[in-house]
């Protein structure tokens, strides 16, 4: 199976998968590979890739990147998962890990009957919750760590939501991981940053004020609210060494193109940083990257708007 572009609406392009009537309720369904891992250098993003079965049905998993840092979506395109209908979010895990995630998906039906299933931003390691009112920050970013981390993982678990539990035997995902750092890194060269200037120890450009009201009530439409699911949507600001934002990109568009051009327009002219800095504390170039419900006015009583 091979992985497309995700175009607006959650649908990617893929090949047929086989499949057959589902196991009787409650049975684990046993993924096991079927290929290597593939790794596809994009323009603006890395997707590792790999194929599995349960020797009826046929799944294909993927991690993708468009940053070096922790966070990767995860996404799932087979048959063999039936979610409960008043399911909204699955219990997952990285597996011998038991820390029991949740995650919120967004769930799409491709061309030829197969499901595409979109977990959204995920980290190798579990990470805490941020303090109740403190703006999101991007967690700490050791590649070493990381991939230590992921040495000893070898499956993915999905719990809970579904029907028929499913077990991914990813094999150690220490050498995959690795694999995807080094394509984030090539993808940070691209756009003239110094990867090896961001790891351990640097710090991320960090939005003025954490970001909150540069983008007016309704620049995003409220019938568009869905379409950010999933880590969709993301906006890339370059960022120079003074902190302020250079350029405006979008990964993994799903809002209508003239909503992300006011949404570019407003951010190019409202945003500002303060720099990212090196681990000897220097201010080097940088970026940020994140959604834009993240960007709106607050609610009375502290909350986002968008």
């Amino acid at each position: 199976m091979g992985f497309g572009r995700i175009a607006t609406g959650s649908m990617i392009s893929a090949a047929l998968l086989a499949t057959a009537p589902a196991a009787s309720a409650g049975e684990t369904l046993v993924f096991k590979p079927t290929g290597q891992w593939a790794l596809d250098y994009g323009d603006d993003y890395c997707r590792l890739s790999r194929n599995f079965s349960d020797g009826t049905n046929e799944m294909a998993v993927a991690f993708e990147r468009i940053q070096p840092g922790p966070t990767m979506r995860l996404i799932l395109v087979g048959k063999g998962m039936r979610t409960y209908r008043s399911a909204d979010e699955l219990g997952w895990d990285f597996t011998p890990a038991t820390s029991g995630r949740k995650a919120r998906f967004t769930r799409a039906e491709m061309v030829g009957g197969n499901d595409y299933f979109n977990l959204g931003p995920v980290t190798i390691a579990a990470l805490a919750p941020p303090a109740p009112g403190a703006p999101p920050m991007p967690p700490a970013y050791d590649r070493s760590e990381e991939k230590a981390a992921a040495k000893p993982l070898t499956g993915i678990l999905l719990s809970s939501g579904l029907v028929d539990p499913v077990e991914i035997d990813t094999g150690s995902l220490g050498d995959a991981v690795g694999a995807l750092q080094a394509c984030a890194d090539d993808l940070a060269k691209t756009w003239g940053l110094d990867p090896a200037r961001m790891g351990k120890g640097s710090t991320p450009a960090i939005p003025d004020g954490g970001g909150v009201g540069w983008l007016p009530q309704g620049t995003v439409p409220f019938t568009e609210f869905s379409k950010l699911a999933g880590g969709s949507n993301q906006i890339r600001l370059m960022v120079d060494e003074s902190g302020k934002a250079t350029e405006c990109k979008l990964h993994w568009a799903t809002l209508d193109t003239a909503v992300n051009e006011k949404i570019c327009s407003i951010l190019m002219d409202k945003a500002h940083f303060a720099p990212a800095k090196d681990p000897d504390g220097k201010a080097m170039a940088g970026m940020w990257i994140g959604s834009p419900m993240f960007l709106g006015p607050a609610f009375p009583g502290g909350g986002r708007g968008r």
